[in-house]
């Protein structure tokens, strides 16, 4: 243990009149450390360098809550819930948002638990919600679970959260598969409850369902402007009596309609019509009226086994694809079987974009459907292998009776799965020599074929481009997706040019040669 001694009189006296001792030097800084100024803290949240302030921090909670309201119902629904967890003042701004449920495997993997889960949100969220999708639904087998499945969905929408809802989309997993002649694919039977959310819905795509056989026939759907329907069954009549319930429906895209062998259509608003392998079997779609109809817009079946009659609309001006495994369609009094028209005398003069889809080059028969619609713009040819149906009894060309889309008004070809050998440049060639107007002839050249310098050479030595019917006429030469119908949006029908994919923009320079 140390002793402290206390120092005596004399001795504190004698230290206190001796000076001061000297500050010890400062050293001096080295080259590296003279350069280095320090940084000078003035907040905890502000720093000063060259002047100026930076804040840093927590900048987004600064927001206003209805910026952070949107932001929130813009994030996927398991995101957005997670914001609680953020600070006190995010807990009850989720609860307070839009709610955008989107319940996809991304929400629980667990297909099951899913459906509880869908139940708490829908519980703990007081609404409004703007948007509800829930795709391939899966139930339990076993019978009591099952029922308890099926109640539980019934009772989403009967939530309170849903009731303003203005986009739906939900579709259900097949019960199981069929294999044998008697036997056939199992739906889920559609919620009836779904029904109830008719008067706010903007947007409706249902799936893999059977829907209720009967409506009330003040079934109204005052907001409904793009419905899709899609491997359902559906009788004829509630079909009808849904499409009278839309009073502003623009777009209608129909796939896979089971247990029902014709549909007829009468709208006053209807713009767009979509159709892809219409019928399970054959089967007959009418549309009656549609004054503001202007797109139909086709992905013919594999087999020809589909009958489409357009018996008024006067608007039409984009049309396909047309394929000869389409075994009828008829416009405005011509009859095509198998795509040869039943009068090289009527025509359809509204048709500015025209998509034909045909299994190799047929120039007679393109030609001879081409007489047909005379104020043509544009026009898609799509060779596609597996177009199994032939065109057969072809008129061949008359270079005597001309072809008017051909001399006043064809402005765009696009060839798809153009392969560059003796068929495909002999079709190309005949447009290059006879369409007058034409101001670029696109190639999707089919991409196992390799383009360069040397082979497009080729091509335009074989295409006769110096002799062209059309002096402004550009050849372009890319690549492009393999079916536009693979590809094709059907969250935004209304986009410019649907079969555009058909062709990427991959232009050579050696092809700007030729405009």
């Amino acid at each position: 243990m140390k002793r402290t001694v206390a120092a005596s009189p004399a001795v504190r006296k004698k230290a206190a009149e001796a000076p001061a001792a000297a500050p010890a030097p400062k050293r001096r800084a080295s080259a590296g450390t003279a350069r280095r100024r320090p940084r000078k803290r003035i907040r905890e949240d502000k720093l000063v360098s060259d002047g100026d302030l930076i804040s840093h921090g927590d900048l987004i909670s600064k927001l206003p809550d209805d910026v952070l309201g949107t932001i929130i119902s813009l994030l996927p629904t398991k995101d957005g819930a997670r914001t609680q967890a953020i600070a006190r003042r995010w807990r009850p701004l989720w609860r307070s948002s839009p709610l955008n449920l989107d319940a996809s495997y991304h929400l629980r993997r667990d297909e099951f638990k899913r459906l509880s889960l869908v139940s708490r949100i829908l519980s703990d969220h007081p609404g409004p919600a703007r948007c509800f999708a829930f795709r391939f639904i899966r139930l339990h087998k076993a019978k009591k679970r099952f029922a308890e499945d099926a109640a539980q969905i019934n009772s989403w929408f009967h939530s309170r959260s849903l009731d303003n809802l203005q986009e739906l989309e939900i579709s259900f997993s097949l019960l199981e598969y069929g294999y044998g002649q008697s036997e056939k694919e199992k739906r889920y039977p559609l919620p009836p409850s779904v029904l109830r959310l008719a008067s706010t819905l903007h947007l409706a795509r249902i799936g893999s369902c059977d829907f209720p056989k009967e409506i009330a026939p003040s079934l109204n759907f005052p907001l409904l402007r793009q419905l899709h329907l899609w491997r359902v069954s559906i009788s004829e009549d509630v079909f009808s009596g849904v499409l009278s319930g839309c009073h502003v429906l623009a777009n209608l895209y129909l796939s896979e309609i089971r247990e029902v062998g014709s549909l007829r259509i009468c709208s006053p608003t209807l713009r767009i019509i979509v159709i892809t392998c219409l019928f399970e079997g054959k089967g007959e779609l009418v549309i009656m009226e549609a004054p503001r109809l202007e797109r139909l817009l086709l992905r013919p079946p594999v087999l020809g086994s589909e009958i489409i009659r357009v018996v008024k609309a006067p608007k039409l001006e984009m049309l396909g694809l047309l394929s000869p495994c389409i075994s009828e369609i008829e416009i405005v009094n011509i009859i095509f079987k198998g795509l040869i028209s039943s009068s090289s005398e009527s025509s359809i003069r509204t048709v500015k974009v025209l998509a034909l889809n045909f299994s190799s080059p047929a120039l007679d028969a393109i030609l001879d459907i081409l007489r047909c619609f005379p104020c043509l713009q544009k026009l898609y040819v799509i060779w596609d292998k597996y177009v199994k149906a032939e065109i057969k009894n072809a008129r061949q060309y008359d270079p005597l009776d001309p072809i008017k889309c051909l001399d006043n008004h064809l402005k765009v070809l696009v060839l798809k799965n153009y392969k560059g050998g003796e068929e495909d440049v002999g079709f190309a060639k005949f447009f290059v020599l006879n369409a007058k107007v034409v101001k670029e002839i696109n190639f999707g050249v089919c991409k196992e074929i390799g383009i360069d310098k040397s082979w497009m050479t080729n091509q335009l030595r074989l295409l006769e481009v110096e002799t062209r019917a059309s002096q402004d006429a550009q050849l372009k030469f890319g690549s492009g997706s393999y079916c536009w119908g693979t590809y094709l949006d059907t969250k935004d029908l209304c986009i410019a040019d649907p079969f555009s994919c058909c062709f990427a923009d991959g232009v050579d320079a050696l092809s700007e040669a030729y405009m």
